[in-house]
Parts: structure tokens; C-alpha cells; sequence
């Protein structure tokens, strides 16, 4: 018995078989454009998805930075509710009484500027308080942390001021 083997993709099996010549097709080999055609697919599946890891990155750091601008906009918040000096200032808004912070202020509101932390923080805290019953009032208090002029966060709460 003698074989030979043609044409690799289609696997030919040429045997003699008692003096006759059999030919047997066997094709269930891969052809060369199969392969081509399974690695350009499985290509472009590639770059779709390594394109996509940037951007998930990109999204994390935004979604960071926009974490730490708010908790640092609430602390600076805590941190205004607290201060004795403002609460005096309120109390008996008189030139001497302004903290340093100061900038100016309008028929509703004081305005506060300072950089904390590489942010200008603006403050503005309404003259009038909204509670208008005894013995405390509230004041609107709001807080913007802007950095190259862009607004990173925005809180605002309300300073409690006994009497």
C-alpha cells in the first residue's frame, strides 16, 4: 500500500488499493483565507476593547477629582459653620468684625474669597437669616471651589447663629 499527500488544505489521500488508484477527499483542513479572516476579526475585537481601557482611566481620575472637590467643598463648609470669628461677624457685621476673607457684599449677601488647597473658594453667606423665629436664626451659606476658573464643586448649608 502506497500513499502520497496533496495539496495540504484539502488533504488529498492518493493510496493503490490492490492495482487500482483510490482518491479519497478529506476537507476538513483550514484554508488560508479562514485564518486570514479569523485574525483580522479577532483584531479589530482587540483594538475596540484596548481602546477602551483609556477611557474608563480617563473617567476614573475625572470621577477622583471630583470626589476630593466635593468633600473638600463640605469640610471648608464645617470648617465656616464653626468659626467663631464669622458667627461674630454676623452677629455685628461691623468693619472691625470682618474676617480676612472678606471681599465685599450687596443688598443680600457678604462675599468671601481665598485659595485653599489650589482652589479660589468662594463663599457668600446671605445677610437675612430664613429662620425668623427666636432664639436662633439660620443663615444660607454657599460654597464654590473653582480651579482655572472652572467649578469643581458646590455645597451650601445654613450657619446656625444663637442670640
Amino acid at each position: 500500500m502506497e500513499c502520497e499527500w496533496y495539496n495540504w488544505n484539502r488533504k488529498i489521500l492518493s493510496f493503490r488499493l490492490g492495482g487500482d488508484k483510490v482518491l479519497v477527499h478529506n476537507e476538513k483542513g483550514v484554508t488560508l483565507l479562514e485564518v486570514l479572516l479569523s485574525i483580522t476579526i479577532l483584531s479589530i475585537i482587540l483594538l475596540s476593547i484596548t481602546n477602551f481601557f483609556p477611557q474608563m482611566g480617563m473617567m476614573n481620575k475625572h470621577n477622583e477629582e471630583k470626589s476630593q472637590g466635593m468633600n473638600f467643598a463640605k469640610q471648608v463648609l464645617v470648617d465656616w459653620k464653626t468659626s467663631q470669628r464669622v458667627i461674630d461677624f454676623l452677629k455685628a457685621p461691623a468693619p472691625a468684625n470682618r474676617p480676612e476673607e472678606y471681599k465685599s457684599e450687596d443688598d443680600s449677601y457678604y462675599y468671601f474669597s481665598t485659595i485653599k488647597n489650589d482652589f479660589d473658594v468662594h463663599i457668600k453667606i446671605k445677610k437675612e437669616s430664613d429662620l425668623h423665629s427666636t432664639p436662633s436664626k439660620a443663615h444660607l451659606i454657599q460654597i464654590q471651589l473653582q480651579e482655572n476658573n472652572d467649578t469643581v464643586s458646590e455645597t451650601y448649608g445654613y450657619l446656625t447663629i444663637g442670640e
